[in-house]
């Protein structure tokens, strides 16, 4: 079962930053704990700390999908667009080829 990798950018509005940072958190946290979740992390951008960029790994798809359709996901995700200056960019991935990406050794 290949893991999936999603990765969500996002600009905050300056003036409700704070308030978008207490809720990203609140999500990670609670995100961490659910089944199939390996890592969900929040970023701020060097030199723009109203970039953020969120990095999730879930074991798999099912995972993932599952994750989706829980409705305290949704909504907080409604609060959270109102925190942001547009739609965030979400994109998802797979391990290249043999599924290097889910060795814990390197080669």
């Amino acid at each position: 079962m290949k893991s999936v990798i999603v990765v969500g950018t996002a600009k905050l509005r300056a003036d409700r930053a704070d308030e978008a940072r207490k809720l990203i958190t609140s999500v990670v946290e609670r995100s961490r704990r659910e089944p199939g979740c390996l890592s969900h992390e929040a970023h701020e951008a060097v030199g723009d700390p109203l970039t953020l960029v969120l990095i999730e790994k879930w074991a798999s798809q099912q995972d993932l999908d599952s994750h989706n359709q829980e409705p305290w996901l949704a909504k907080s995700l409604g609060r959270l667009v109102e925190l942001l200056t547009g739609a965030p960019e979400i994109q998802v991935f797979t391990p290249l080829g043999d599924g290097i990406a889910d060795q814990d050794t390197p080669r």
